[in-house]
């Protein structure tokens, strides 16, 4: 494993946040984690939100076929 800032090998572990080993670089002193998750929704909900939104379809029937709510569709 590697820093993703410093690219240093040397790094030791730093604790536990959210459920997740943390990790330190000696190097320059950046925390990080091993793995991050993609965070939101897919490309596939995106797309068919803006085909619904050309369609005409209002943003609670978006809601309710996607399951995606209507402030994050309107955002």
């Amino acid at each position: 494993m590697e820093c993703p800032e410093g690219h240093s090998h040397h790094i030791h572990k730093n604790g536990h946040r959210k459920g997740k080993q943390n990790y330190i670089c000696v190097k320059c002193g950046r925390q990080f984690i091993e793995e991050y998750q993609h965070r939101g929704y897919s490309d596939d909900v995106k797309r068919n939100c803006l085909k619904m939104y050309v369609n005409g379809i209002g943003f609670r029937g978006r809601e309710r076929i996607t399951g995606v709510s209507r402030t994050t569709i309107m955002d």
